[in-house]
Order: structure tokens, then C-alpha cells, then sequence
């Protein structure tokens, strides 16, 4: 189990270094655009696609290293109210639709739009659509893995002794 902690752990990290980079990038970039245009005169022509796709990037990886650290979003008022069974329950349904959504909507839908869009060239960028969209099933991928692990450490736990499944800050 160690091993499988310190992968994770490593994965985690590399995941947040990756994001740290492409969010200098973005901010580098929309500067350079905004200095640009009022600047020099004129904006630099990669400036507005380079600054999307790094959002698109930063979104979805950013959204999956979320949900693995449980860092995203919860309302759990109504779910610590439960009985520590039905709340034990209710946590594995939604484990289980996040997976279903996360194949459904990111892996599939975002593997076909990615693939569909693979011929398309972006206008000024030196990559295709596609290779744009391909975070979709990536980050899809990564909340799939998170919420296997997550459905394993709640059937590991017991019922009493098991919490909000998000971190709350404060």
C-alpha cells in the first residue's frame, strides 16, 4: 500500500506542477497580448488561441487534481444529517454517477469531439483543434481514476467513522 500512496502521491504532485506551468503560461501570455495592443499597436496574433487553450487545459486538469483532492465543491449539510448507512450509501451512488458521467460526457463525448476536430488546424497555433479538446478525455480519465479510489476508501470505511467526502477549508 505504500507503493500505491507514493505513486499517488507523485501523480498528485506532477499533476500540480503541470498546472503551476500552464497557469504562468497563461498569465505570460494574456500579458504579452494586453501589452501588445496597447502597446505596440497591435496584438500578437497567437496571443487570444494560445490564452484558450491553456484554459481548456487548466479547466480540465485542474477540475480532475480538484476532485482527487476533494477539493472541489460539496454542499454535505444535508449529508452528515444522515444515518452513518444511508450516508456510507449515498456516497457510493455518487461515486458511481461521477464515474458514469466522467465515461460518458469526458471520456466518449470528449474523445469525439477531439477526434472530430483533429483535422482542423488552429489559425495561429502550430497544432490542431483537437489536440485542444484531447484534455477532455484526459481529465475524464484522471476523474475516473480518482473516483475509483475514492468508491474503494468508502467501502473500506466504516459506516461510523465516515466523513464529508470534501475537505473544508476553515
Amino acid at each position: 500500500m505504500d507503493v500505491w500512496k507514493s505513486a499517488r502521491k507523485g501523480f498528485i504532485r506532477s499533476l500540480e506542477v503541470l498546472l503551476m506551468v500552464m497557469v504562468a503560461v497563461l498569465t505570460l501570455t494574456v500579458l504579452w497580448g494586453v501589452f501588445t495592443r496597447f502597446c505596440l499597436g497591435h496584438q500578437a496574433e497567437y496571443t487570444d488561441e494560445l490564452a484558450r487553450v491553456l484554459l481548456v487545459w487548466v479547466s480540465m486538469v485542474g477540475g480532475a487534481l480538484a476532485f482527487g483532492e476533494k477539493a472541489h465543491l460539496g454542499v454535505d449539510y444535508l449529508v452528515t444529517k444522515l444515518h452513518p448507512e444511508a450516508r456510507k450509501t449515498l456516497s457510493i451512488i455518487v461515486q458511481l454517477v461521477v464515474m458514469a458521467l466522467a465515461v460518458i460526457v469526458f471520456v466518449i463525448g470528449g474523445w469525439g469531439l477531439a477526434m472530430g476536430q483533429m483535422g482542423q488546424q488552429l489559425p495561429a497555433l502550430p497544432i490542431s483543434r483537437g489536440m485542444v479538446y484531447i484534455a477532455m478525455p484526459l481529465g475524464g480519465v484522471f476523474i475516473l481514476l480518482f473516483a475509483f479510489e475514492n468508491m474503494i476508501e468508502i467501502i473500506k470505511t466504516p459506516a461510523e467513522k465516515l466523513g464529508a467526502q470534501t475537505k473544508s477549508e476553515g
